[in-house]
């Protein structure tokens, strides 16, 4: 989707000649060919304000009550400070700041924190201009609002028309998940509330404490410091269902202030974000943002953004495929986000003030770890390995604070979302791929810990839930557990992925004990119908299974088309989740002449849910496609992972097919578009796919540039070369590049190369 430059002219004479936003490109900068809207419809749950590359402070406009933004919404509600790309649930949406030329006739915490609903202004989507960093829409009332970011502050001007009232709502009610739940473990006496306080000189501050991830009972606390350049002339406040006569202060679970500016046509506003204090907050403010120069932050922005995409660029393909491809290295750069202050503090898994020490230059949250495992952090540490590390280190800090890694943590608490013990699988392809600079000694102990040890963390949960019978069966119980059968590959691939990172770093007692336990899932591989199925504790299987009708169904699932035993899925969708077993799952299925017809049969769709087809639109399929490539027939992978990207992506606000999970998703298109895939967890090694473009570099850390180039047409790999030499395997260890340039030509046809990649030495490795 082209998104119309409705402010060019406004933006030309702050930036000056050398910010091109509006000037037509035959061939668009990486920069210019991001379009945050990719994903605002359809699912995708992605946002398109304003955030630095894994910033703290994500600034953009919500369509309804609950932080959302949907493209065919037409209502803004807010621009509020915190989001999270993509997730399947939502959070945050903190202090949601809306200009408005209305009168305050009714408190906006009114009936349950309804928000800004009456005060809600029309948009017309033509009329919005969003790149990384930067967001600016016209309101059908005629204001202007314009957003520009630093990592934990912003920068906002908003321009009211002639004669027009100049209002600004500051709503610190305005988070997602603000109700407190009956029964609800809270973590202090002020969860599920608010504060505000204006001060005469335009200044305000104000917390909130809120939470609720997916139904959990995590909770997070978030502090503002803002200074509005002119102060105001009148202040309301609101608390609750009320409008309070008098005072400059409130506080309870909705509560926010209108401020009135009289007729002045342009209200600027800077504001600062901390999860430790509102000190914290204002110092972040002052340090990143210190003075009125929006065009500063906005150049600031483009730059740094500019900076980090250009380290992987293409060259070919079409406009459309080259937008599709930009965004998604930029979806996948957007989380896990800062969560220390720039002075290096943050607060811990136990409530308390730590400060960031050693080798660590800051502390991360919010880590969708069940999807980024797969994808995401390895691309982020082979371009930046020293922000990985710190992000490696923050997970284990989680677990020195609170005792267990956090499964699916947000901000500086724990959600348990999703059934496998992803966090280790996080910190050890992170590892893989070049993130080193961390405590791997601390990392390896609490992995092992929740691996071997049955235990409670915070709010009553568990880091591995049944690990005791995982221990002792080989395998989690169907009568214990309704997702047991994709739990337990989740813990076979975690076991795999400890094993890995226990031998890189001169464990070999720890690497032996977990690649044994990797092979757990042979226990539900049953020998009749060579599926992944559910057992029971006395070693019987499940009753009424049936792959082909994904039955029996599990009762009470949130999909209700999930499969008994699968979360999210069916065996269809989970037997093919075991990348570093495929040679020995395949034997046990059949072999070849088995496991084709199942794999041709699975890609006939690309998207579906409780039906023996691939999912485009959910994380354990992602890496399926690659599965022909250890089967020995690498142009199969060529053909599907080519309908993948023009059947499932587009350009346009439907652009994802599904959430994009804090990036997952969008990294699918980024790495089959590069021919490469990081498939096997744990192992630093790339498989062969097709490339997209003619033309790709990719800039990593230490030095190394990798070339990947091809020519001819069509879409299957004829033969390839890596440094001028003849290449044949289909697999691309890490190791194998040198400091410096390093070359991968691929030389294509329109029909398939049914030779290349056959033999066994040429497939990727067998692991176990």
């Amino acid at each position: 989707m082209r998104i119309r430059l409705l402010l060019c002219f406004t933006l030309l004479a702050l930036l000056a000649a050398s910010i091109t936003f509006c000037a037509a490109q035959s061939v668009p900068s990486a920069y210019n060919s991001v379009q945050p809207i990719i994903g605002t419809d359809g699912g995708g749950n992605t946002f398109p304000g304003a955030s630095l590359p894994f910033g703290m402070m994500q600034w953009s406009p919500d369509t309804n009550t609950d932080a959302w933004y949907y493209h065919k919404q037409d209502k803004v509600y807010g621009f509020s400070l915190t989001h999270l790309s993509g997730a399947g649930c939502s959070l945050y949406g903190d202090f949601a700041i809306l200009p408005t030329t209305a009168e305050l006739a009714t408190s906006p915490g009114a009936e349950g924190g309804a928000g800004f609903a009456p005060y809600a202004e029309a948009i017309d989507h033509m009329h919005e201009d969003a790149h990384p960093g930067y967001y600016a829409v016209a309101l059908a009332n005629g204001i202007h609002a314009e957003i520009a970011v630093a990592e934990r502050a912003g920068i906002a001007r908003f321009v009211f028309p002639a004669g027009a009232d100049a209002r600004v709502l500051i709503n610190a009610g305005s988070s997602a998940n603000t109700i407190e739940k009956p029964g609800h473990h809270q973590r202090g006496s002020e969860s599920y509330g608010n504060q505000i306080h204006v001060r005469a000189d335009g200044s305000f501050t104000g917390w909130v404490s809120a939470g609720g991830f997916c139904s959990s009972d995590s909770n997070y606390k978030l502090y503002v410091y803002g200074h509005f350049e002119t102060p105001q002339h009148t202040v309301r406040l609101w608390q609750d269902d009320a409008i309070l006569p008098s005072g400059d202060a409130a506080k309870g679970k909705h509560t926010g202030a209108w401020l009135d500016f009289g007729q002045q046509r342009e209200v600027m506003l800077r504001v600062g974000i901390s999860y430790v204090s509102v000190e914290g907050a204002r110092a972040n403010l002052e340090k990143e943002i210190p003075d009125w120069d929006f065009g500063k932050v906005w150049a600031q922005a483009r730059n740094t953004w500019q900076t980090l995409l250009d380290r992987v660029t293409v060259e070919g393909g079409t406009p459309e495929e080259r937008t599709i491809f930009y965004t998604g290295v930029y979806h996948s750069l957007l989380a896990p986000m800062l969560f220390s202050d720039e002075d290096g503090r943050y607060i811990g898994f136990d409530d308390k003030v730590h400060t960031v020490a050693g080798s660590q230059k800051a502390q991360y949250a919010n880590f969708s770890d069940w999807d980024i495992y797969r994808n995401t952090v390895q691309f982020q540490a082979l371009l930046n390995p020293e922000r990985e590390s710190d992000m490696a280190q923050s997970l284990v800090n989680d677990a020195a604070e609170s005792g267990w890694y956090p499964r699916w943590p947000a901000a500086n608490d724990v959600t348990y979302v999703m059934g496998g013990d992803s966090p280790v699988i996080v910190i050890a392809s992170s590892y893989a791929f070049g993130a080193h600079s961390f405590d791997t000694a601390t990392a390896l102990k609490y992995m092992v810990k929740a691996g071997t040890e049955p235990g409670y963390g915070p709010h009553h949960g568990q880091e591995r839930p049944f690990v005791a019978e995982y221990l002792k069966l080989g395998y989690v119980p169907a009568e214990k557990d309704s997702i047991d059968a994709s739990r337990t590959l989740e813990y076979t691939n975690d076991d795999f992925a400890i094993a890995q990172f226990a031998r890189a770093t001169g464990n070999t007692g720890v690497y032996d004990e977990f690649l044994k336990r990797s092979e757990n899932w042979k226990n539900l591989l049953d020998p009749t119908t060579h599926w992944i199925r559910p057992r029971n504790s006395d070693g019987t299987w499940l009753k009424g299974f049936d792959a082909e009708k994904s039955l029996p169904k599990r009762p009470g699932a949130p999909v209700s088309t999930d499969q008994y035993g699968f979360e999210e899925g069916n065996t269809y969708q989970y037997s093919f989740m075991l990348p570093y077993a495929y040679p020995e799952l395949f034997r046990a299925m059949g072999g070849a002449k088995a496991v084709e017809p199942r794999l041709n049969k699975f890609f006939s769709k690309l998207i579906c849910w409780g039906e023996p087809c691939f999912n485009m639109a959910n994380e354990p399929d992602f890496v399926t496609p690659y599965a022909y490539v250890f089967l020995g027939m690498p142009w199969k992978t060529e053909d599907v992972v080519t309908r993948i990207a023009q059947q499932t992506f587009n350009d346009r606000a439907d652009g994802i097919p599904g959430n994009d999970d804090l990036g997952a998703t969008s990294g699918v298109y980024v790495w089959n578009a590069l021919g490469l895939y990081p498939a096997v967890p744990g192992v630093g090694g790339l498989v062969l796919g097709t490339p997209m473009f003619d033309r790709e570099r990719l800039e990593f850390a230490g030095g190394r540039t990798l070339e990947v180039t091809r020519k001819g047409s069509g879409i299957y790999v004829q033969s390839v070369r890596f440094n001028g030499a003849p290449y044949a395997s289909t697999w691309l260890p890490l190791a194998a590049l040198h400091t410096g340039v390093n070359r991968m030509e691929f030389t294509m046809g329109t029909e398939p190369n049914t030779e290349r990649g056959t033999a066994v030495a040429d497939r990727p490795p067998n692991f176990e």
